[in-house]
C-alpha cells in the first residue's frame, strides 16, 4: 500500500501545497525505500530518521530521497522529520513515522573453508575490510548516473541470500552482505546500471572486486571475480561486461557475490530491484 501525505501552507496571495510523498507503509531491516516532495515553490529537502541524515535530489517532478534501513535496524516505529526549503529561504518541517519490521533474515548451514583460506575468518580482517567498503559506500555523488531499474548482473539462480547468518568452520558467524548467484568459472559478469568504477582490486574477503558509483549515494559491488576489466574513474553502462565469475578471497566455489549499498547501508539487492526508483 502507497501512503500519500500532502500538507499546505497559506501565504500572503495563495494556497499551494507541498505535497511530501512517503512510497512505503514500513521498511524491512536491509531495506530501502522512496520518499519524494513537490511543490511550486519548494528548493530542497532533507530527511532525518534513525539517527542519520538522507539528502533530496531533483528529479523530474521535485524532489526525491532515498532512505535505507541497516541490517541489524530495531524492529519499531521511528519518528521521520523532513525539512523542506522554499524559495524565499524559509523552512517547513513535515513529520513522519517509519515503521520498520524484521528482515526475515536465516540461518544458512556451515560452511567449510580449505585449509589455505581458513585465517579469513579472522576479525581483524572483516573489521578492516568492511571499514574500507563502508568509507566508499558513504560518499554521495550528486548526480545520478541510472536510468530505469537496476538488473542482475548474472542469469545464474539465486543461492546465498542477503543478511543470511553464516559459520565457517566453526570458527565465527558473519552476515551476509549480499545476493549470491550461482555461476561457472569464467562467466561474464555484467554492470546492474550506468555509473563510474569507483574501486576495481583485490580484497581478502571479497576477493577481486568491482564497486560502481550510480550516483544519490547507490552503490554496486561485484566480488570474488577471476578476472577484472575495468579500472578507477571509468564510466560504464548497463549491461557492460566487467569481468569474469569466480572463486577468489573468502569463498568455497566459483560465484559471484553481488552487494548494493544505499548511503552507506547494505541494502538487500533483490528487493531494491523491486523499488520504483525516481525519474
Amino acid at each position: 500500500m502507497m501512503l500519500v501525505f500532502a500538507v499546505a501552507w497559506m501565504r500572503v496571495n495563495a494556497q499551494q501545497a507541498v505535497v511530501v510523498n512517503q512510497q512505503f507503509d514500513y521498511l524491512r531491516q536491509g531495506t530501502a525505500g522512496v520518499i519524494t516532495v513537490s511543490g511550486p515553490d519548494v528548493v530542497g529537502a532533507v530527511a532525518v530518521v534513525m539517527g542519520r541524515t538522507y539528502p533530496f535530489f531533483p528529479t523530474n517532478s521535485g524532489y526525491a530521497c532515498l532512505l535505507s534501513v541497516p541490517l541489524d535496524q530495531k524492529i519499531q516505529d521511528y519518528p521521520l522529520t523532513v525539512t523542506l526549503t522554499e524559495r524565499n529561504g524559509s523552512t517547513a518541517n513535515w513529520l513522519g513515522t517509519v515503521k520498520v519490521a524484521s528482515g526475515g533474515f536465516i540461518l544458512e548451514d556451515p560452511y567449510t573453508l580449505p585449509a589455505d583460506k581458513v585465517y579469513l575468518v579472522n576479525e581483524d580482517i572483516q573489521r578492516h575490510e568492511d571499514e574500507r567498503l563502508l568509507s566508499i559506500y558513504g560518499m554521495v555523488t550528486p548526480a545520478r548516473y541510472w536510468e530505469g531499474a537496476f538488473t542482475f548482473p548474472v542469469n545464474g539462480g539465486l543461492s546465498s541470500p542477503f543478511g543470511s547468518t553464516r559459520n565457517f568452520n566453526g570458527l565465527g558467524n558473519r552476515r551476509h552482505t549480499g545476493q549470491d548467484f550461482h555461476a561457472t568459472a569464467g562467466t561474464p559478469i555484467l554492470a546492474s546500471a550506468t555509473g563510474r568504477v569507483v574501486f576495481s582490486r583485490a580484497l581478502d574477503i571479497h576477493g577481486e572486486s568491482v564497486i560502481i558509483d550510480h550516483g544519490w549515494g547507490v552503490f554496486t559491488e561485484y566480488s570474488h571475480l577471476s578476472q577484472r576489466f575495468v579500472v578507477p574513474g571509468q564510466f560504464v553502462l548497463q549491461g557492460d561486461v566487467i569481468g569474469l565469475s569466480g572463486s577468489t578471497g573468502r569463498s568455497t566455489g566459483p560465484h559471484v557475490h553481488w552487494e548494493i549499498a544505499v548511503n552507506g547501508i547494505w541494502v538487500n539487492p533483490v528487493a531494491f530491484l523491486e523499488i520504483k526508483l525516481p525519474s
